[in-house]
């Protein structure tokens, strides 16, 4: 299974702000990274993203290119993703992916994404 159909599956719900995905703790990615220590990938983070900006504007999206990205706390197993997006004036989205549970910003994200047709 692909890792865009693994993020699909983890979706929870349509917060008031956001978009709310639960990482399962057999989420593909855990796997390798890290050994002992499973971390969310970074590539994840910006399929999250993907996954919410597609539902927000119902078309099937990927990446188009990112223009800044910060990783600031890690993603484990179990834990509940809020993907919270802003439209910018340039076409980019800001992302903020968030733990609900306790709000810790996991990531910060300007990425844009274009449509597969």
């Amino acid at each position: 299974m692909s890792i865009e159909a693994s993020v699909r599956q983890c979706y929870t719900a349509k917060s008031e702000k956001g978009f709310v995905y639960k990482l399962p703790k057999n989420f593909p990615a855990f796997n390798g990274h890290f050994e002992g220590y499973p971390l969310l990938p970074a590539v994840c983070h910006i399929s999250f993203c993907a996954d919410a900006a597609g539902r927000l504007t119902g078309k099937k999206l990927q990446l188009g290119s990112i223009k800044r990205g910060k990783f600031l706390s890690p993603s484990l197993p179990e834990t509940l993703i809020e993907v919270r997006l802003t439209l910018r004036p340039d076409g980019f989205y800001s992302a903020e992916l968030i733990n609900p549970a306790d709000n810790k910003v996991l990531s910060r994200l300007i990425l844009n994404f274009t449509e597969i047709s």
